[in-house]
């Protein structure tokens, strides 16, 4: 072999081991332990204690004149924790790691967990407005608003010592820490330790508030505060889900106590198995009723009061609201990147409400964004006698959408400020859109809303069933946006697709998730049908009940 050869091997071989050093997920251990394939799981495994989590389930507030917090960064998926008898590492991964500031993230521990007694505090440090059902004598700090370069620990104390090392990997949204025992004087080397990871948000290195300062909820479409909504600061709970089912509400009716916990055992400091996975709530907890607050949405055309489900999809009649939730980032994202049309987050829907006082029915419909507020086309088909799978216009959905429905509707209420910034529309067998009542919008919430007299919905029952679904499209100058037809490209991939990609024109629905699991593909070869649909019972003119269809 040449001596030029040798050298371009070599040369070769240098890159490729610099590389790996760049592009190597920066580790202080080599994690083994085998993760448990479902979320809210914890086991031990090679050692390592490692505690699953849902993505998506923590509180999203936020500050949009600073854009602070990141949430996606605060969602925290899955947490390890290891003892090899001279060091405790941790591990978390989130679902983002936008910015490495992000989160404040405490490892929680009780050396004696049999004794309820003993320790040192409720109340978790750095004014967290949390406390546990028990008393903590370590916590492990991570927050890189501290010291972006060790991370601290809290020893039964309020003051943080910086020891041990950080290790962080945005690419991949971990972060790693590394903490000698020595740190941790009472470390039962053999024993049980309880423990609980909690994230909040970073605010210079203390901790984010989103209550006192007056954060956004982009959910639901309201500005929250602490005499009202919400007391605590908790983002996160690694092993709970959702979190806003276990810290939720105002000082005076609400709850700031993290009762999810695990315990693990210990043998020559290494952890040997899981003692205990559970919940445990003081004695004030446990008279306590739970009790969600949520104040009414201020709306243009009503107040809205219901308190909606907390799983998303999810349905309930809450004062006498017909409410539906969706995940959010569900929808198609076709495109024309060459117009930036449409704006696929201004068709991603949130929640819909229906409400009727027997004389008219109110709409209300959330989206992710409402950049734009000629975005969205959205239709409510409706069927007045759901038990007579005979009776309506039609399966097809109007304005060549080439979307049906397994059932034929007797209306299709629009919205679509393409074909009237001022009112919705009704449709019926006459195929022509009949402009009446009034709209609202507001886009910085994302909201649109919409009044009808009923005297306009003919047939609509004041003591029965209704079935309907609520399917957004795109406008397309009052019509519908076909991403098909205008060779829109997927941005997931980069490919330009064609009817015999995607031939349905629908981009999200309401209660479903996710909208390519129920309409897909082109005309021969998938489905353009929206199945998902719901019943609602109406007593004297009120909503009263909600089914899945």
């Amino acid at each position: 072999m040449t001596n030029s050869k040798v050298f371009l091997l070599a040369f070769i071989a240098l890159l490729a081991f610099t590389a790996s050093l760049v592009y190597a997920a920066p580790s202080l251990r080599q994690w083994t332990g085998t993760a448990p394939s479902m979320p809210l799981k914890v086991v031990i495994s090679n050692g390592e204690l490692i505690v699953t989590d849902l993505s998506n389930d923590q509180y999203k507030y936020y500050s949009p004149q600073y854009n602070w917090p990141i949430p996606s960064d605060l969602d925290i998926l899955e947490a390890r924790v290891y003892s090899d008898g001279q060091n405790i590492y941790v591990r978390y991964k989130f679902q983002t790691l936008k910015s490495k500031y992000s989160p404040y993230v405490m490892l929680v521990m009780d050396f004696m967990p049999d004794n309820d007694m003993d320790g040192f505090d409720n109340w978790l440090p750095d004014w967290s407005d949390t406390k546990l059902p028990w008393k903590w004598d370590a916590i492990i700090g991570v927050n890189l608003g501290k010291k972006d370069s060790q991370p601290f620990v809290f020893y039964r104390s309020w003051n943080p010592q910086f020891v041990g090392s950080l290790a962080v990997d945005q690419d991949n949204a971990v972060i790693e820490a590394m903490v000698p025992l020595s740190a941790l004087p009472d470390f039962p080397r053999n024993g049980k330790i309880r423990m609980v990871i909690v994230v909040f948000a970073n605010d210079y290195g203390g901790i984010w508030d989103p209550g006192k300062k007056k954060n956004y909820d982009p959910e639901i479409g309201i500005v929250i505060n602490e005499e009202t909504f919400y007391a605590c600061n908790v983002y996160d709970i690694a092993g709970q889900a959702p979190t806003n089912m276990e810290v939720y509400g105002n000082w005076k009716d609400g709850v700031q106590e993290v009762a999810v916990y695990y315990t693990v055992s210990t043998s020559n400091g290494i952890f040997t198995s899981v003692a205990d996975y559970g919940r445990k709530v003081s004695y004030e907890r446990s008279l306590a009723k739970m009790k969600l607050i949520y104040p009414p949405l201020p709306g243009q055309l009503r107040n809205w009061a219901g308190t909606p489900p907390l799983t998303s999809p999810g349905s309930t009649v809450v004062s006498n609201e017909a409410i539906i939730t969706d995940p959010s980032n569900d929808q198609y994202k076709y495109y024309r990147p060459d117009w930036n049309w449409p704006i696929t987050s201004d068709l991603d829907v949130l929640e819909t409400r229906l409400y009727s006082d027997g004389q008219y029915l109110y709409i209300r419909v959330k989206l992710s964004t409402l950049k734009n507020k000629y975005s969205p086309y959205i239709m409510i088909p409706i069927d007045y006698t759901p038990d007579n799978p005979s009776d309506g216009v039609s399966e097809w959905l109007p304005d060549w959408s080439d979307t049906n429905l397994p059932w034929k509707w007797n209306v299709v209420i629009g919205i679509n400020f393409g074909k009237s910034e001022t009112q919705p529309f009704v449709i019926d067998s006459s195929w022509n859109p009949k402009f009446t009542g009034q709209l609202a919008v507001n886009q910085t919430q994302g909201v649109i809303e919409a009044k009808i007299p009923l005297s306009s919905l003919p047939g609509f029952p004041t003591n029965g069933k209704i079935k309907y679904t609520v399917i957004i499209f795109a406008n397309s100058f009052g019509g519908v946006w076909d991403p098909g037809q205008n060779n829109a490209v997927d941005p997931s991939t980069g490919k330009t697709i064609s009817e015999d990609d995607y031939a349905s024109d629908v981009y999200d629905i309401a209660g479903q998730a996710p909208t390519s699991a129920e309409v897909y593909g082109g005309w021969g070869n998938g489905s353009q049908t929206v199945k998902t649909a719901f019943t609602a019972q109406l007593t004297n003119g009120l909503f009263v009940g909600i089914t899945s269809a």
